[in-house]
Order: structure tokens, then C-alpha cells, then sequence
């Protein structure tokens, strides 16, 4: 013991560069994780919060039973059965229509919470059975004031049901999920009925119409690691009405779309978490070669006394497991440092475990093995000789190569790095990192030719400064090789962190495009029409421009495709492509296809089909005037577009059920539309659509992995050129008898690093330019 401290002293400094390397790796690796882990659940988080309020809730509907309290208690449980282990918020609303269709039509509605979820205008909340609150809008609409009594039905004894009115109220925020999508909480009208009228749960009873009643279920703590407890439950919830409801006497039934939700947020996860597999790669692969040079470095200081060693009888395995000790003792301390480090901030995750001990399995290997081959005796081989060089380096490159076909040929097969089922494939998110590193490696194999062949250019010439660099270069594949491989994948990671902002932006553009169409989508429920028309929309101050749409799903054949019938003014597709499809003549609808519909059913300009809208059942006989690559409102996937008026002169005047508007405040404008509705619909902003929010972190850890990776390495590249300094001691003093003095050399030198820098700084600018290009867009699931 007391003779291995004695060696490690003499190589202090060496070997505190090895422990900081990997302190270096471990801190990029945890950090990375960690910040990711915060950073994704935020996004998540982010994404619920601004999503469309149908899709941040799930539901359960019902009529009320002669005893409601029983019946709440006996769905709560069976909610909570369903969500164990997934919390979640449950609120219960219970809404009664009663007259409806008569001008006196009043929407009474009672519940928990209502109070909290509104603000009190004018007078008093309800506190006794008797009273009653009107929202402002319907007050407005009918004339309400306080101290009115209302009119609500008769009750189960054949009496009259009235309520005084005690005050006045609005909702704050009508477009929150426990409203359940009700149109009457914004404008005050749901249906013709005028609304909501608040009243005690005893007058709710009493009434002769039996409410619906409607329990909203709401995650209350999602992150990406809850998500999947959060899609078991959803996928027990339909279990619920057998379990609650066994005879159908209530006609009990789930709903809401917290599953599309759930599915957007995990995709996102998944693309986030493939993403992160880039620079961790990185970090760890600059790691282990720059840990690898300097401990080669260590051997080749004590090539002298190893050989003595090994003379003396010692065996190769015990020389080999002294320095595999050594550096794993450097590395594990460095390992163990940085954990310290993290601690305070995160504990360490899987991944941080794996990169450490990682990193102290690769120091021991290459310790073991740089150590064995230094104690061996004398070689008569020039270390310039260039023999094997192109052999040497193009072996690694190969293998590398092929497994970066293989990650590649996964993420172009599933197009992107998410799985069938909705994780993220760990071939497919190392398709990046191991095509970077093959490019990278490609870099020293070009450098080497390149200087070759200047060499051979150079030798015409007189003096030996331009082809002494150059000759370094190309023979001296070791150290040269390294150093030009940590400049290179540091240059890599640096141009795809600069790169990859800019291609999230695009995608995040072009998948709200594709939700959306223009900047807000008014869908409405079910075969409504829209409740402002196209030019009452564009007369609002804060939108420049709207188009109606008529949106139906259809079917062709077998096959099912989203249809769209737009006015011109969407900009659906572009206008080359717009005036093929306006008008036509007879009975034959010109429409536009997408690429994949196309390529699924072996269409081309001309083809005729026809198309059946559902659920009216209407039959269209089309032609296909365009074929286009993206409809904005559908996207890339199989759809139709056709002109609106064209499409509704053919399908017997189909009402738009979509409202596109190009808006310079879109939540204003949403807003508006709300106001105005009395019937249930879905309203869609780029917020609510957008997962930026989460894949949008992988710019940011892009990035901070490009930082640690620049400092692996210039750690490794000054190693590597360090360590070939050093093996040049013969060679400077046979320079100096041809005459070459000290301060050529130095010249020489530095043009030999300067050329090797800039080579490995464009080669790995170059290899991040290709996997940005090439690669990343495949990765985000926009480029297959």
C-alpha cells in the first residue's frame, strides 16, 4: 500500500485531472438528470394548465337518485378505487333544464364548490331552501333583478317551485374544467334555457325534473413519472357504471377527454427524455477518452519503471491490476465528490449511478490496459512509422457506424423516438448521439487523408515547415486521432445545441398549425352550427380574419380520414392549390389530399372516389385536384379538403361546425366567441395545444449538455496533445541537429495544434449540422 501511495505521489497532478473528468462526467450526467426531471415535470404540469377544459377532466354523468348523498358517496369510491395511487379532485355539479324549449326556460343548477368558483356581483349567495343567485348574463338576458321571484317548475307534491332572487354573480374563470363545458356559465344561456339560477341542494330535490348530475375528476398531482397512474385509471374508469349504476336506472356514464391529454403529455415525455439521451451520451463518451488519454499518459511516465518491474518477474496481470486500481480509486473519488455535490440539490438517479460507475469501469480498463502494454519490452516500431493507421482508426469508425445504422434505422422505422407504447425506445433515442459520434469519428479518419495528401504537395517545395506539421498529422494516428475526436464531438454537441431551438420552434409551429388552422378553432359539439358566422367573427376588433369549416370525420372504403371544408380564407393548403379545388361543375367535388392518403390509396390528380360523411351518412363523389404534404387542421396523417360552399352545395347545406379566426390576442378572442354561445363546444388556442412546454426542454438540455461536453472536451484535447508532446523528446533533438532550433519547432508545433483544432472544430460543426438536419427532426416525430 505504502508503495502504491508512493507511486500515485509522482503522478499527482495526472491523476487529479483523471478524478476531475469524471467528477465532470458524473455532475453532466446528474445534472442533466436532475434538471430534467424538474424541468419536465414543470412542462407537464404547463401543458395541463393551459389545455382545452374538456381535456383536463374526465367525467362521470348520471341522473340523481332519490338519495343523492348516497349516490355522490357510492361514485366517489368508485372513482377512488379507479384512481388509487393517482390522486385526484372531484367536484359534483348538478344541473336541472327545466321548460326547456318554452321562452320561460331557466337552467338551475347546485352543487359543491359553485360558490368558490364564482364571484359574488350583487347581494348575498343562497343560505337557505327558498333562495336563489343569477349569473349576470342571464339576468341581463331576462330582466332578473334582485328581490324577483323565480319561477322553477313544479315540485313531486304538484306544487310550485319559486326562488328569491338574493343576488347576483359570474363565473371567474368560465372555461374551467368543473363547469363542464356548460355555454351558460359565459353568455348566460345554455340551450334556450337562461342560466345558471344557483339554488340550495333541498330546492334541487324538490323539483319535479330530475338534474343531471356531473362529477368532474381532475389530476391534482402530474408529473411525468404519475402519468401512466394516471392512465391506469382512466383505463379502470369505465368500470364504474356497472359497479355504481348495475341496472342503468340513472343512466350512468363516463366521459371527457383527459385520456387525449394524457397522450399528448406522455409523447411529449417521451420526446423530451429521447432527447436527453444525446448529450448524456456525449458527456459520458468525451469522458471516458479523455480519462483514457491522461491514464495513458500515466503509463507512458512509467513505461521505464514498469519494464524494470516486469524484468524483475512481476506478472503482467498484477502490473495490469495495480493501475486498474489506481484509476478506479482517481475516478471513484472524483465520482463520489460530485455526488456530494448534487445531494443538497437532487439525489442522484439512476442514470447518474449507471454514468458513475460507468466511468470507474472504463478508468480501470484502460488503466489495466495502457499499464500492460507500457511494462512490455522495448519495440523496435517508430511511433511515427504510420504503419496500420488508416486500419486503426477505421475499425472503431465501422463498428460505430453500424450501430448507428441500427438506432437509425428504428427511429426512421417508428418515425421518432416514442414506442407503440408511449415510452420513449432506448434504440431509437440513441440514434442522435450514436450518429454524432460516428461522424465525429469520421473527422480524424478525413483529417488524416487530408494531411496525407498535402504532405505529398508540400514536399515539392523548399523547407521543411509546411511538411513537418502536416506529416505529424497524417502519422501520428494515436494522439492526433484524440484530439481531434474531443474537438470534434464538443464542436458536434455545440452546433446541435445551437440547432436544435430553432427546429423545436418549427415543429412546435407546425404541429399547432396542423391542431389548429389559423391561431383559434371554435369547434362545436355534436351537428351545431358555429354561434357567430364568419363575418360577424372578422367585425371583432381583435381578429383580422375568419373562416367557416364544416369538420366531419369520413370514411372511404375501409378507411377513415379527416374531412375539412373550408372557406379560402383558412389558407389551408397553399393558394396554388386552393383555386384547384374552388368550385367545380356537376355532381364531383374536387378536393385535396394528403401525401399519406394518397400513397394509402394509390391516388394521383384525377383519381375519383367517393367519400361518406359521418354521422349524416351523405355520400360525395370527389376528385382529387391537388395532392399536398400537410392540411392545416388536420396535418400530415390521411385527410380531405374541399372548398366549403362547393361541399355544402353537394352535401345538402351542412352548417359549418368550425369557426377558424386569425387573432392578435387569441384568449380575447376565445373569450368573445364564449360569450355569444349557447351551446356546448370546444375552443382551441395554440396554448392549449402546444406541448412546447415539455419538449421544449430538450433545447435546454441541449444545451447545458453542450457546456459540459466543450469541457470534457478541451480536457481531453490538451491531454492528447500533452501526451504526444511528450513521446517528441528524441525527436526535437534530432530537429536540432538538422538545424532546426527551438523557436521553428515551436512554430511548427503550434501550426500542428492550430491545424488540428480548426480541423476537429469544422469536421464536428459539420457532423452537428447533419444530425440537426437529418436526424433531430426524426427525433421530435416531424420528419419521418
Amino acid at each position: 500500500m505504502t508503495f502504491a501511495v508512493r507511486r500515485a505521489r509522482q503522478q499527482t497532478a495526472r491523476l487529479l485531472l483523471v478524478l476531475l473528468a469524471a467528477g465532470l462526467v458524473v455532475l453532466g450526467v446528474g445534472g442533466l438528470d436532475a434538471l430534467s426531471g424538474r424541468l419536465v415535470d414543470h412542462g407537464v404540469r404547463q401543458v395541463a394548465e393551459h389545455a382545452e377544459s374538456g381535456t383536463r377532466v374526465a367525467t362521470v354523468t348520471a341522473l340523481s337518485t332519490e338519495d343523492p348523498a348516497a349516490q355522490d358517496r357510492a361514485v366517489r369510491a368508485a372513482i377512488a378505487k379507479a384512481f388509487a395511487g393517482a390522486p385526484v379532485a372531484v367536484s359534483r355539479t348538478a344541473v336541472s333544464q327545466i321548460s326547456l324549449g318554452n321562452p320561460d326556460a331557466v337552467q338551475a343548477i347546485g352543487g359543491e364548490g359553485v360558490t368558490d368558483r364564482g364571484d359574488l356581483v350583487d347581494g348575498a349567495w343562497p343560505a337557505r331552501s327558498g333562495e336563489a343567485a343569477v349569473l349576470t348574463a342571464a339576468a341581463e338576458i331576462r330582466g332578473w333583478r334582485i328581490g324577483d321571484r323565480i319561477r322553477l317548475g313544479a315540485d313531486a307534491s304538484g306544487g310550485t317551485v319559486e326562488v328569491l332572487v338574493v343576488g347576483t354573480w359570474r363565473a371567474k374563470d368560465p372555461a374551467a374544467p368543473a363547469w363542464a363545458g356548460d355555454p351558460a356559465v359565459a353568455s348566460g344561456d345554455s340551450g334556450g334555457a337562461a342560466g345558471p339560477v344557483l339554488i340550495t341542494d333541498d330546492d334541487m330535490t324538490r323539483l319535479w325534473t330530475t338534474p343531471t348530475v356531473t362529477w368532474t375528476i381532475a389530476p391534482i398531482a402530474l408529473t411525468a413519472d404519475s402519468l401512466s397512474a394516471y392512465r391506469a385509471g382512466l383505463a379502470r374508469l369505465p368500470q364504474l357504471p356497472a359497479k355504481v349504476d348495475p341496472d342503468s336506472r340513472s343512466s350512468t356514464a363516463v366521459g371527457g377527454s383527459l385520456g387525449d391529454l394524457l397522450d399528448r403529455q406522455t409523447r411529449a415525455v417521451g420526446v423530451a427524455r429521447g432527447m436527453m439521451a444525446v448529450p448524456t451520451a456525449i458527456i459520458v463518451a468525451l469522458g471516458a477518452i479523455a480519462i483514457a488519454v491522461i491514464l495513458t499518459s500515466v503509463a507512458g511516465a512509467r513505461r521505464e519503471e514498469l519494464r524494470l518491474i516486469r524484468a524483475r518477474g512481476a506478472a503482467v496481470t498484477g502490473i495490469a491490476a495495480g493501475a486498474a486500481g489506481e484509476a478506479a480509486a482517481a475516478t471513484g473519488a472524483g465520482a463520489v465528490l460530485a455526488l456530494i455535490v448534487m445531494l443538497p440539490l437532487a439525489s442522484p438517479g439512476l442514470p447518474t449511478i449507471v454514468a458513475a460507475a460507468l466511468t470507474v469501469l472504463i478508468a480501470a480498463a484502460a488503466a489495466a490496459v495502457t499499464a500492460a502494454r507500457a511494462s512490455a519490452p522495448t519495440s523496435g516500431t517508430r511511433s511515427d512509422a504510420g504503419r496500420g493507421i488508416v486500419t486503426a482508426l477505421l475499425v472503431p469508425t465501422l463498428i460505430v457506424t453500424a450501430l448507428a445504422a441500427f438506432a437509425l434505422w428504428q427511429l426512421f422505422a417508428q418515425g421518432g423516438v416514442i414506442s407503440e407504447g408511449g415510452a420513449a425506445d432506448p434504440v431509437a433515442s440513441a440514434a442522435g448521439a450514436v450518429a454524432l459520434l460516428a461522424l465525429g469519428l469520421l473527422v480524424p479518419v478525413l483529417a488524416v487523408l487530408v494531411a496525407a495528401v498535402a504532405e505529398r504537395a508540400a514536399r515539392s517545395g523548399r523547407g521543411i515547415m509546411p511538411v513537418l506539421p502536416l506529416r505529424q498529422i497524417a502519422r501520428r494516428a494515436g494522439s492526433v486521432a484524440v484530439a481531434i475526436l474531443c474537438m470534434a464531438l464538443a464542436a458536434g454537441s455545440a452546433t446541435m445545441a445551437l440547432g436544435a431551438a430553432p427546429l423545436a420552434a418549427a415543429v412546435d409551429r407546425s404541429e399547432v398549425r396542423a391542431a389548429l388552422g389559423l391561431d383559434v378553432r371554435v369547434s362545436v359539439a355534436g351537428q351545431g352550427a358555429v354561434p357567430l358566422t364568419a363575418t360577424e367573427a372578422a367585425a371583432l376588433p381583435m381578429v383580422t380574419r375568419a373562416a367557416e369549416v364544416l369538420s366531419r370525420d369520413a370514411d372511404i372504403g375501409s378507411d377513415a380520414v379527416a374531412f375539412l371544408a373550408a372557406d379560402p380564407s383558412a389558407e389551408a393548403i397553399p393558394a396554388s392549390d386552393q383555386s384547384a379545388i374552388a368550385g367545380g361543375s356537376g355532381s364531383v367535388l374536387p378536393v385535396a389530399i394528403t401525401a399519406a392518403l394518397a400513397q394509402r390509396l394509390g391516388a394521383v390528380r384525377g383519381t375519383t372516389f367517393s367519400i361518406t360523411l359521418r354521422p349524416e351518412g351523405t355520400r360525395l363523389p370527389a376528385q382529387v385536384a391537388a395532392i399536398v404534404p400537410t392540411i392545416a387542421g388536420i396535418g400530415s396523417g390521411p385527410g380531405i379538403l374541399a372548398d366549403r360552399k362547393a361541399a355544402a352545395a353537394r352535401a345538402g347545406g351542412l352548417p359549418s361546425n368550425e369557426l377558424w379566426l386569425s387573432t392578435s390576442d387569441a384568449s380575447a378572442a376565445a373569450t368573445e366567441v364564449r360569450t355569444r354561445a349557447s351551446t356546448p363546444m370546444r375552443i382551441l388556442t395554440a396554448a392549449a395545444v402546444s406541448t412546447a412546454p415539455v419538449t421544449g426542454t430538450a433545447t435546454i438540455l441541449l444545451t447545458i449538455g453542450s457546456a459540459a461536453a466543450a469541457l470534457l472536451g478541451l480536457l481531453g484535447f490538451l491531454a492528447a496533445v500533452a501526451a504526444d508532446r511528450s513521446r517528441r523528446n528524441e525527436e526535437r533533438t534530432a530537429l536540432r541537429a538538422l538545424g532546426l532550433g527551438a523557436g521553428r519547432q515551436r512554430s511548427a508545433r503550434l501550426g500542428e495544434v492550430t491545424g488540428i483544432a480548426v480541423f476537429g472544430l469544422l469536421g464536428g460543426a459539420a457532423a452537428g449540422f447533419a444530425v440537426v438536419a437529418l436526424v433531430l427532426p426524426v427525433m421530435w416525430g416531424s420528419g419521418a
